[in-house]
Parts: structure tokens; sequence; C-alpha cells
């Protein structure tokens, strides 16, 4: 029974229409994931749904219970922070060193706290959750994959139902998360945060200084400490002098490859009257949140950063970042990014000055639309087409269309030299044509599906059409775990299983026969 009706927050349009679409979405798969930028609101709409699940009447095989889960203790002060603004939802802590309030029906949980406190060897405690929301959930999703296992366990032994589990992300791409989550729901997209004014655009500007970029060796998603090291030695003096030049004024973050060239950052930005401190991982929790209030509320001008500031972080009066170290992943990027996209008191949009190439070399900017899909763990499984970018030879701005906003025009010969030529005011590739859009694996799957069903074949030789599909458009496929076709779900057929030699037109009740 409900003893008392919890005020909801206010919504945003977008963010009711994103509550709507995540609530179906529960019911019907019971594992989602909630894609939105950040800055679009992520902690508001969990809030929201944390609180209309407070607001109805506890049903059989209930708990009445539910968690907010994060991965790292500041993001729980974080979300205790989000939380305790009006209006208020009352919550416990799940964390170590904290005082514990089990009387709350909501509680905000570290996910190392909740693995210590209720494993051992099988899940320990009868007090379970209906409702778990994974905040950041492309971040070490096995602990989280681990926990959840052993709850639902429990749940199943206390005769109560599985968790529903809502994953929140602006960058859902990760090891495993096909193997937990069932869809994606996207929500608006960063150019249309932008247009809206949600979000603060950014602009683009190559450093003059750049790292030693030759000497970069890729190592996966990233590239090898020692490359990095390598690269960026020495750039102190020259990111200061760039820092003078495109983005003094600005309350400025700074992502460093090391501890040791983040340190010689800051001591030559104070030798040279500009205020700037540290932050790398050995920083405790409170003096990291002291750095951060202090940087918003322009008590320094510059933060440099090894590690700490490249998610879940609110400091929206960034108005400059500087990456004075390179990144391999998209991923990566926009999370870096991220950072200064939030709208600020004090700056109209956001300066990235960029001395690793991580922007030419991804072609990517914070405002591309990316195709998230559950299947993707790495760049190279992205189905999205990047889009060039130039850098201006004449004030180094990077941005795509026919002219700079400084007046210049790149000649034929500098558009040449990049590669690129303009068609129709937009920059592509020269010698060819605009790409399509690259499909991804569901809709890869359910063609090979249709087509191995009209043609009497079996579920094999579906998957070799589907991974036909895949390597004309570049991409490696990989069989959805799970399939919306029309109004049913279909499951993928385990490796091995007699199944996998059946016709298709026999299999899942001849939807494609």
């Amino acid at each position: 029974m409900v003893n008392y009706i919890i005020e909801l927050p206010t919504l945003r349009d977008y963010q009711t229409e994103n509550v709507q679409a995540v609530q179906k979405a529960l019911m019907r798969h019971r594992r989602v994931i909630d894609c939105m930028p950040t800055g679009g609101g992520k902690t508001t709409v969990a809030k929201y749904i944390l609180g209309s699940k407070l607001n109805r009447e506890i049903q059989p095989g209930q708990s009445g219970n539910a968690v907010f889960a994060v991965q790292k203790r500041g993001l729980v002060d974080n979300a205790i922070q989000s939380f305790s603004k009006e209006p208020k939802l009352a919550h416990g802590v799940a964390m170590s060193g904290r005082k514990r309030t089990w009387h709350n029906r909501v509680q905000v949980g570290s996910i190392d706290s909740m693995l210590s406190w209720y494993l051992d060897g099988g899940y320990k405690s009868e007090h379970t959750y209906d409702l778990i929301i994974n905040d950041e959930c492309d971040n070490h999703n096995s602990k989280f994959q681990k926990f959840v296992e052993a709850h639902d366990k429990k749940r199943l032994e206390l005769g109560l139902h599985p968790a529903y589990v809502m994953g929140l992300s602006a960058t859902p791409m990760a090891k495993g998360l096909a193997g937990l989550y069932k869809t994606i729901v996207k929500g608006p997209s960063v150019q249309w945060l932008i247009d809206n004014g949600h979000l603060k655009p950014m602009r683009y500007v190559q450093a003059v200084h750049q790292g030693k970029l030759d000497r970069l060796k890729a190592a996966g998603e990233g590239y090898t400490a020692q490359s990095l090291a390598a690269a960026f030695e020495g750039l102190a003096g020259d990111l200061v002098s760039d820092w003078k030049q495109l983005g003094q004024g600005r309350p400025t973050l700074g992502f460093f490859s090391r501890v040791s060239y983040s340190k010689d950052a800051c001591q030559m930005l104070n030798a040279n009257g500009i205020s700037a401190r540290h932050v790398d991982g050995e920083t405790d929790d409170d003096e990291r949140k002291r750095l951060f209030e202090g940087l918003n509320a322009g008590e320094f001008q510059y933060l440099c950063n090894v590690g700490v500031v490249d998610r879940g972080t609110d400091i929206p009066n960034i108005g400059c970042i500087q990456l004075a170290t390179a990144v391999n992943s998209i991923k990566k990027l926009i999370q870096m990014l991220g950072r200064g996209a939030r709208l600020s008191t004090t700056h109209s949009d956001c300066q990235v000055i960029d001395h690793g190439g991580s922007i030419a070399r991804l072609n990517t900017f914070f405002e591309d639309e990316i195709e998230w899909v559950l299947q993707a763990e790495k760049t190279k499984d992205l189905t999205h087409e990047p889009r060039p970018v130039i850098a201006c030879p004449s004030c180094g701005r990077q941005y795509r269309g026919g002219s700079c906003t400084c007046g210049y025009e790149p000649t034929p010969k500098e558009r040449k030299a990049v590669g690129l030529e303009f068609v129709a005011g937009e920059l592509v590739e020269i010698s060819k044509q605009a790409k399509p859009k690259k499909q991804s694996c569901e809709d890869i799957w359910r063609q090979a599906l249709y087509a191995a069903g009209k043609s009497n074949r079996t579920y094999k030789q579906a998957i070799g059409i589907a991974r036909g599909k895949a390597e004309k458009q570049g991409t490696k496929f990989r069989v959805p775990s799970r399939l919306d076709v029309g109004n049913k779900t279909i499951t993928a057929i385990p490796f091995g299983d007699p199944d996998g030699g059946r016709r298709v037109a026999s299999l899942y009740d001849g939807i494609f026969a």
C-alpha cells in the first residue's frame, strides 16, 4: 500500500517522451539501456522513474525496493546531490563508510560495496530490488552482471519476479552488454539538444603545436603507454602558449596522457600567471569534489586531469577542453568532449583545442549522431559513417563545409592534400560518392532471415548470408541475441544446437516462410 505520494521532478517534453519509451521497453524486454547524451538529463529521468515506482502499490512478487547503482564512489555523491534537490527523493546509501538506512525503499549504491555486502558464494541478503538502475552501464559491465545474476537467483528463491534492469549511458558500447540488456532506447540526438538550447555547441581547433603523433602505436582501442609518453613529452610549454591564444578567459579542463605531464603543465601554467590545479586517480574523493566545484565557481582557471574527469562529472561552466593526449576510440573521445557540453553561466559555447589529432583521425565531432548497437564492443563495430573533417590552414579551426568562419576557403591544392573535396557544400572523400549509411547487425539479420526463409535455406545458411552483407559494407556481423520482428521478439539459436540445421521457414512460428 502507498503511504504517501512522491512528488516527481518536472520533465522537459523530450524527457517525458523518453520516460514513456523506457517504461514501454521495460514492460516488453525487462532489461533495457536508456541512451541519452551527456547533459540530456539521464539522472532526472531515473529520479522520475524511481519516484513513479514508489507511487505504485506493491504487487505480489515484488519487494517494493529499488536501487540506483553506480561504478565510482564520487558518482554516489553526484546521485545523492541530485536526489536531494527539490522535489526530494528519500533514499538510503549502500556504500562502505556511510550510514546504512535500509528503511528507505530507494538506495543509492556503489556496485563494489554491493558486491562485497551481498555476494559471498551467493546472494546473502533477503533485501532485494524490483528495479535496478545502473548508471554509466557501459563501465564495468561484468561486475554489474555478476550482481544481477546472483540477485535474481535469490529473488526466485524468495518467490519474487526477476528485477527490471535499466542501464544509463551516453555511449553504450562495451563487451557483454548484449548478454544482459535486450534493447537500447534512444533519446534525442546531441545536435537536437544543441539546436533547442539544452547543450552548448562546440568549436574545434587543431592546436598550433601538435604532439609527435608519428610515435603513437595503437593498442586495441587506445595507444601504448610508452608511445603516448613519447608523443607528448615536453609539450607543456607549447600547451600554455596555445591556450593563451585559443582558450584564455575560459574555465578549462585539460586531458593528459600521464601524471608527470599533467603536473608539469600545471606548474608551467601557474608560472605564467594562470591559476591551475591537478587531479588524478590518487586524489581523494573530497579533494576531487573541491576541485570540481572550484573550477566551476571560477576560483581557478585550469584543471589538469589524468583519467578522472572523463565521465559522469558535472562541471557546467567548462568553456574550453584541451586535449594534450591522443585517443583511438570514438566512445572515449565523445566522453571527453561531453565534459564541456552542459549549459554554462559563463560561455555560450565550448572551445576544443586538440594537440593529439584525435578529432581529425576519428573524423568525429561531439554532435555527430552515432548509431549505438548492443553488439558493438569496439569502434570498428559501429555502423555509422564518419564524416571527413578539415583543419583551416589559416586559423586552425576544424570544421565541415565550404568556408571557415574566419573567411578563409581552402584552395583545391589544400583540400587535395587531405584527400577531400567539396560537393554541395559538404566535405567528401575525393573520387568517392557519399556512402550509404551502414546497416546495424539487427537490420542485416532480419533481412538474412527473410531471404533464407524465402529460398528454403537453413539457419546456418542465414548466418552466412548475414556475414556476406556485413562484409560488403566493411563491418563485422554478430548474431543479435534478440530481434524484434513486427510485434514479436525472437531469440538466437545457441551455437551447436540442432535447430541451427533446420530450415528458417520452419522456425519462429513460420514468420519468415
